[in-house]
């Protein structure tokens, strides 16, 4: 029987975990069933089952939301609290819903009531990862665990910060509730003599890795790849200028291994947007409806405005003398000093051999600058999520190209769609990127010297309503339960390409200085 959100999911994500760090989820599993903050009575009545503090993170009262707005967190936490208490009889799981980092001292007041804790991070709110932290501080046997597409950056970056701290937890990342439910089982075991924290996360990751999809065919798809020679790349690298639109102080400059990076006041960018011709913008507006195969929720006014902003970027990349922008997208139309989302726009920069980057970004740029300028290819930002179930890893994100082998090569279909936050005044693109080629993400950490890369095999995109609009899901080439201890080291964002580059990549990454950590 499938148990994920829906059945679109069942072709998305991956396998995962790895020794020690046993990472375990179950992405499509993230819940809030009690509404209120269940506590156990200290005079309950001991009915020599173990216990374990259920801990739902679950706060639906934030813009930028995974899995969408209006989910139904109740719901999915009665659904998954039902399977626990029916795979697991032996074990009493007690509910508790946060819905706010402060509300974690009711979790940590279960402490002496409790053989163990089972967190659940069921929506993205980053302000759960110190509460996650405090759990683990406990020292309490502990699992963590991932509604997919739901909580699944606070889940990577709370377990890898777990993990450096080295403090023992299970972790599940799957669409398939039953696995959660076998490894669940563990709990029984937490009280038998000799059962430590450590113990049993190591036991829990013996049991998850059973259940993991086994690995699939790696055969690709023939890409051949033009590359720069490193010498050029390295040379063209410190050339390189951008901008950083809305962070930091407007006028300001940084270095960063040779390239420069200008902070970009939004008034700067205002300002041409005043002056944009809208007959232009409508052009380019129309220009995208004609292209895409279907336009769906944006209103048609948030279309116009996003083409207005593009030209306004375009004047912006002018007066500077650079192709690549970052912008504080989000936050800037949040807060009232952005027109529009700037993603429509991105995806023609992109498109045109350019480079637009969300939430202003550097290590994210500088990421697309490496693989443009070693490729001649556009790189893909997206907040990863992962699915031991069908060893896949699924990449999210609400801007992408639509020409993924480089301004000159075909061209894939793509749909307008609101954002993940469903405000009717934004519009992006749903990339339907293509499937059976080698791809391969990285990320750099400019301010460590590091780089951390792994390669997966592109199987096609998700048609869900979880999480980010363009969804590539690919199978892991390697061990993708590497994958789970890297995250709050080089944060939750991976950048891919299409092509079979790792080695290149990494002696690109070498000759700039960079320490290179291989994720899979």
């Amino acid at each position: 029987m499938c148990l994920c959100h829906d059945h679109s999911l069942c072709h998305s994500c991956n396998q995962a975990i790895d020794r020690r760090r046993f990472i375990k989820g179950f992405g499509a599993a993230a819940a809030t069933a009690v509404a209120g903050l269940t506590s156990l009575p200290t005079a309950a009545k001991d009915t020599g089952k173990v216990r374990v503090a259920t801990v739902f993170l679950a706060n639906t009262q934030i813009r930028e939301i995974w899995p969408y707005p209006g989910f139904d967190t109740e719901g999915r936490q009665r659904q998954v609290l039902g399977l626990l208490e029916q795979g697991c009889p032996e074990i009493e799981f007690t509910p508790l819903t946060i819905r706010n980092a402060n509300e974690v001292q009711k979790a940590i007041a279960l402490k002496d009531a409790v053989d163990g804790y089972l967190v659940y991070a069921m929506t993205l709110d980053w302000a759960f990862g110190q509460p996650i932290i405090e759990i683990g501080n406990l020292g309490r046997p502990m699992m963590l665990v991932d509604e997919f597409l739901g909580g699944s950056g606070v889940f990577l970056t709370a377990y890898s910060g777990l993990c450096r701290r080295g403090i023992p937890a299970a972790a599940v990342s799957t669409t398939r509730l039953s696995d959660l439910v076998t490894v669940a089982r563990e709990f029984t075991s937490v009280r038998k003599r000799g059962v430590t924290p450590a113990s049993f996360a190591r036991q829990c990751e013996q049991v998850y890795r059973k259940t993991f999809a086994p690995a699939g065919k790696t055969e690709c798809i023939e890409d051949r790849v033009t590359l720069a020679d490193i010498g050029e790349c390295v040379r063209r690298f410190q050339e390189a200028r951008f901008l950083i639109v809305g962070q930091g102080s407007g006028g300001q400059e940084r270095d960063l291994l040779g390239a420069t990076g200008r902070y970009i006041d939004f008034g700067e960018l205002q300002a041409f947007y005043d002056k944009v011709d809208r007959d232009e913008a409508a052009e380019w507006a129309g220009r995208w409806r004609r292209q895409a195969a279907e336009v769906m929720e944006p209103d048609p006014s948030a279309i116009h405005k996003a083409g207005a902003v593009y030209l306004a970027t375009l004047e912006l990349l002018r007066k500077y003398g650079t192709d690549s922008v970052t912008m504080n997208c989000l936050g800037g139309f949040a807060a009232g000093q952005l027109a529009a989302y700037p993603c429509l726009g991105f995806m023609q920069i992109l498109n045109d051999g350019g480079q637009g980057v969300c939430e202003a970004m550097p290590d994210d740029t500088l990421s697309m600058l490496m693989a443009r300028i070693l490729t001649g290819r556009p790189g893909y930002v997206s907040d990863p999520a992962l699915d031991t179930s069908k060893n896949k890893i699924v990449y999210a994100h609400c801007v992408a190209t639509t020409k993924v082998f480089g301004p000159g090569g075909i061209s894939n279909s793509f749909r307008i769609r609101t954002l993940h936050n469903r405000d009717p005044r934004g519009a992006c693109s749903e990339s339907m990127l293509p499937a059976g080629y080698m791809t391969t993400s990285f990320r750099t950490n400019f301010g460590q010297k590091k780089m951390i890369i792994h390669q997966a095999k592109a199987v096609g995109t998700l048609d869900s309503e979880y999480g980010c609009r363009t969804k590539l899901v690919a199978e892991v080439h390697g061990d993708i339960g590497k994958l789970f201890d890297q995250w709050d080291r080089f944060g939750w964002h991976r950048v891919t390409v299409y092509g079979d580059v790792k080695e290149p990549l990494v002696e690109f990454g070498k000759a700039l200085g960079l320490q290179i950590v291989e994720e899979a």
